[in-house]
């Protein structure tokens, strides 16, 4: 049998093997969270004041190299394109949902992921966020079936499995690469330059 990505969907490994590498990945990924400085609020609400860039420069060269990987094992027949889960889009929910994030992360310092490597270091402030995430969950779901506004609002512009390089009109996965190499460093050269201002307004 070929060693084909993901390796689970390619039949190479097992349900049970795929669920314990799932369990390792994701201990690995919050050890790197925290050693990165992703588990305190100090270092990631300055990021949107434009005071620390330390958090966008992790995220952008995190970015890049997935995107580069995954690029070079789909062109060289190492991965297949097709069985990479995508999760299917819904423009308006996806919009409104990005503005509460934005917003909630902005006040709080935390995401959910973040969040969770925050409560591994027993920060008080990460707890709180997660106990907050999951009342918010709680409500969503309690009211999502008796509000028809509400799952309309969840369930339409269903764009379905939704890359750059579709909304480009192309199919082809370098398409997506390239745009996410311009995007990423672009934005990275924003919060360079806009950090730079904040420091000269500082002194």
């Amino acid at each position: 049998m070929d060693l084909v990505f993901p390796l689970f969907t390619s039949g190479f490994i097992s349900n049970e093997v795929n669920l314990f590498l799932a369990l390792f990945i994701g201990m690995l990924f919050g050890f790197i969270l925290e050693r990165a400085g992703f588990a305190t609020a100090a270092h990631i609400a300055p990021v949107f004041y434009f005071k620390n860039t330390m958090v966008p420069k992790v995220m952008v060269s995190a970015i890049v190299t997935a995107a580069t990987l995954i690029t070079l094992g789909v062109l060289f027949g190492y991965i297949d394109y097709n069985n990479i889960f995508i999760p299917t889009t819904y423009l308006w929910a996806y919009f409104v949902g990005g503005l509460i994030f934005g917003l909630g992360m902005v006040m709080s310092g935390w995401c959910p992921g973040t969040a969770l490597a925050g409560i591994a270091t027993l920060k008080i402030d990460a707890i709180f966020f997660a106990l907050g995430l999951l009342a918010g969950m709680y409500f969503y779901f309690d009211i999502y079936d008796a509000s028809e506004g509400l799952r309309h609002l969840a369930n339409d512009a269903n764009l379905g499995r939704y890359t750059i390089a579709k909304a480009l009109g192309s199919e082809d996965i370098r398409v997506s690469y390239i745009v996410t190499l311009v995007v990423s460093f672009g934005l990275m050269a924003f919060m360079m330059i806009m950090n730079k201002i904040a420091k000269n307004k500082g002194e």
